[in-house]
């Protein structure tokens, strides 16, 4: 399996980051992916990801830390990309839900990083959250090369098919485990195509299961089994496509 976003500089991680990925690693989870929301988590995960050839990074700015984004932080953003394990430019994106930094900001930030996009050539790690319209109106704007993948997918089923006709990736999280919240999610599991299905836990957040509120990527398989049982698959059918379709996105050799 492939953890697609982890954030795993996460301070819920401080104490035992080691056994967290050893367990991981033991329970089927081959490769990771750890999420970057800012330049500080940037330095972090590449260091993390100096502990194993399997882990990687993303390079990015999270909506939530717009009102920290400065213009020139995009030199440093280039000069991390160059690095192998810097497989993907995000997290970045859109979030109207909480607004801790301002919709100017938000847009802003979105916009400098897409500016990136075709001069490095990695595919895009995108976040959207109650921000559709101004999300897509954006990104309409550019032409792009590379993959795109809308991480983290909770909307509903015109917002899938918006994503795509335009041949996006999808990411599904825990989120598909809640009975209640995930209602919107769960209807549109079949509607996604197999070739544009990741699996990922954005850990420390939206764990698979109730009683265990850190998330880890070792329960990465909840996510898998749960998608295979809605779309009336096999567990290891969803295991080995979404695995192949992650090393595809990333650009990455088997």
């Amino acid at each position: 399996m492939f953890d697609i976003g982890a954030n795993l500089t996460s301070s819920h991680f401080s104490d035992d980051l080691d056994s967290v990925l050893d367990e991981s690693f033991e329970a089927g989870v081959k490769k990771i992916c750890i999420t970057s929301s800012n330049l500080q988590d940037v330095r972090n995960a590449k260091k993390i990801t100096e502990r194993n050839k399997n882990l990687y990074y993303s390079v990015g700015f999270h909506p939530h830390n717009a009102k920290d984004f400065k213009i020139e932080f995009l030199k440093d953003m280039s000069i991390y990309l160059d690095d192998p394990k810097a497989i993907c430019l995000g997290e970045m994106g859109l979030d109207f839900n909480r607004n801790f930094s301002s919709k100017d900001e938000q847009i802003l930030c979105f916009e400098s990083q897409l500016s990136l996009a075709n001069s490095i050539n990695k595919p895009l790690f995108l976040h959207q959250r109650d921000a559709h319209e101004e999300f897509l109106s954006i990104l309409d704007n550019y032409k792009f090369n590379q993959k795109l993948i809308v991480h983290c997918f909770t909307g509903n089923l015109s917002e899938l098919e918006d994503y795509l006709k335009r041949d996006f990736y999808i990411g599904i999280t825990g989120w598909v485990c809640d009975l209640k919240r995930g209602l919107d999610l769960r209807e549109c599991i079949n509607h996604i195509p197999q070739d544009k299905l990741l699996i990922e836990t954005d850990s420390p957040y939206l764990s698979p299961r109730k009683k265990i509120r850190r998330n880890e990527p070792k329960f990465l398989i909840d996510v898998a089994e749960e998608v295979a049982r809605l779309r009336q698959q096999t567990k290891e059918s969803i295991v080995k496509s979404s695995y192949e379709n992650s090393l595809n996105f990333f650009n990455l050799h088997r």
